[in-house]
């Protein structure tokens, strides 16, 4: 039996939460501990107030951030459950010696997003049908398409439609840049963020770095990078919700992180490509020439990639 305390049991549970994806790598949690419990809050500071003015990615991040908390207490003989209670999500542990250690644990440091084009090699259809039978939280769901597929190619239309937009916003760019780290000073003041080595930026003073970056951020630019990933993918695959509320957020990135866990499992790739999701328009006419009773929430491409030189940081978590 684990002979650990339970203050000593949810740091080690909160070093995988924090492994989680988040929007500009922002980590937007924070976290308390009660005698058997972790609850889980927004850090409001972090909020993308441009890119997810409704917070729904933010709620995503803490879904995925719970899934994996919950994941690694397997590995040490606890079984959870969540409730999602006035603005905080609140996990609650039981030893228990029928604890079936979860398979998906040792992905939790190994998943990363994948960064420029993928290989262009096609995924094996018994590989989408592993994929396929990910266990979905209730009020969430989840479609893979071939990228050959009509689906497919409206997906890859909406994309470049919300990089017009996007890239033609002054604010959008603006909120990006500033949460980009130019340098090895930058990533170690701040822990977080989209680091120049991670997306194989040679290293800059921050002045310079952010100049040059505001330079190459373009509606032709981004969609001709996003033309290259989109055409060396296998597949695209759609998350959706069935209500725009912060619960059934929460709850698709509990199904998101447990997808991205088996993609890595099965040695294959992943990057976000959610302008579809993003550019509100974009995503009703999305939700409406794909026939979706569900809400589009989150759009990753999947394929074949390289392993990552550098991993993204994660800031320091005091209790």
């Amino acid at each position: 039996m684990n002979t650990l305390t339970f203050i000593e049991l949810a740091k080690i549970l909160i070093s995988f939460a924090i492994c989680a994806p988040s929007g500009h790598n922002s980590q937007p949690w924070k976290f308390q501990t009660t005698e058997n419990q972790i609850i889980v809050m927004p850090d409001m500071s972090k909020t993308l107030k441009v890119v997810d003015g409704e917070n729904r990615e933010l709620f995503i991040s803490l879904g995925c951030a719970v899934e994996n908390m919950q994941i690694a207490a397997t590995q040490y003989g606890y079984e959870s459950d969540y409730e999602y209670i006035d603005g905080k999500i609140v996990v609650t542990f039981r030893q228990s010696e029928n604890v079936t250690p979860d398979p998906l644990f040792d992905q939790i440091k190994k998943r990363h997003t994948h960064r420029g084009e993928f290989t262009g090699k096609k995924i094996p259809s018994d590989l989408i049908k592993i994929l396929q039978s990910v266990e979905k939280e209730q009020n969430t769901d989840f479609a893979i398409f071939d990228g050959e597929t009509n689906e497919a190619k409206l997906i890859k239309e909406k994309i470049y439609l919300g990089n017009n937009i996007q890239m033609s916003d002054t604010a959008f760019k603006n909120e990006l840049v500033e949460w980009m780290r130019f340098n090895k000073k930058d990533i170690k003041e701040n822990q977080n963020g989209l680091c120049y080595n991670v997306l194989g930026f040679p290293a800059t003073p921050k002045f310079v770095g952010k100049k040059m970056v505001r330079m190459f951020l373009s509606p032709k630019a981004q969609n001709k990078t996003d033309n290259g990933v989109n055409n060396s993918a296998s597949a695209f695959c759609l998350f959706s919700t069935a209500a725009k509320s912060e619960a059934d957020y929460i709850a698709v990135g509990k199904t998101l992180e447990r997808v991205l866990l088996k993609i890595t499992e099965l040695n294959l790739a992943y990057s976000f490509s959610n302008q579809p999701c993003e550019v509100e328009p974009l995503s009703l006419k999305l939700r409406e020439e794909l026939n979706l009773t569900n809400y589009p929430s989150v759009v990753i491409r999947i394929g074949y990639g390289d392993e990552p030189k550098h991993f993204a940081p994660r800031e320091k978590i005091e209790l």
